[in-house]
């Protein structure tokens, strides 16, 4: 190849190069822009999921936020149109949304209805802790059987059940769980066998 010709494709290589490098900078900037809001998507979405942990009126479990591009999507059940208004507002709040999608529904009756939505993270919290503290006091109280005995606390009402051999085991278990701090009300559905 001639020294001009060879110079030529040289140059026009680098010059290809040179081009191609630059197209694929581009998008290596275009990714750190979207890698960018990825990263406040999930910031928003934090804030928001952060916000109804810490309010008494949502139960944050059942609500998922989803943020794209500043709009935010919301899904799950609600108990009533109150909640749903304050999940929106909530959301709409929150520093970088530009808009709100308000999907969630109401919870209908039965397992999933408003009574059991109602009940905050910090009731489960202590309803558990209280249904442990009862299961333990049972199992350590000589005069009743613990492991006869189931435990169910909701709002600090503890229910019992199950069959024990005598009417004395029966009122000593439900004066056990009476005791117990947290404890606002004892149901004792505690059968005595025949």
């Amino acid at each position: 190849m001639p020294r001009p010709v060879g110079f030529a494709v040289m140059a026009l290589l680098g010059i290809a190069a040179l081009s191609i490098g630059c197209t694929q900078s581009e998008p290596r900037a275009d990714e750190k822009r979207v890698a960018g809001d990825a990263v406040h998507d999930a910031s928003i979405t934090t804030l928001i999921k952060t916000t109804y942990l810490f309010n008494q009126h949502l139960d944050s479990f059942r609500i998922q936020v989803d943020t794209r591009d500043g709009v935010v999507t919301l899904k799950g059940s609600v108990p009533s149109d109150i909640h749903r208004d304050l999940a929106a507002a909530i959301a709409g709040n929150a520093e970088g949304v530009r808009e709100v999608r308000n999907e969630l529904e109401l919870a209908e009756a039965g397992g999933d209805g408003p009574e059991e939505a109602e009940k905050t993270f910090g009731e489960a919290v202590r309803d558990a802790s209280v249904t442990a503290s009862v299961k333990m006091a049972l199992a350590f109280e000589r005069s009743v059987r613990g492991s006869a005995i189931r435990v169910h606390t909701d709002r600090g009402t503890v229910t019992l059940t199950g069959e024990v051999d005598s009417e004395a085991e029966r009122q000593i278990a439900a004066r056990v769980a009476r005791d117990i701090e947290g404890v606002k009300h004892v149901v004792s559905n505690v059968q005595v066998r025949s």
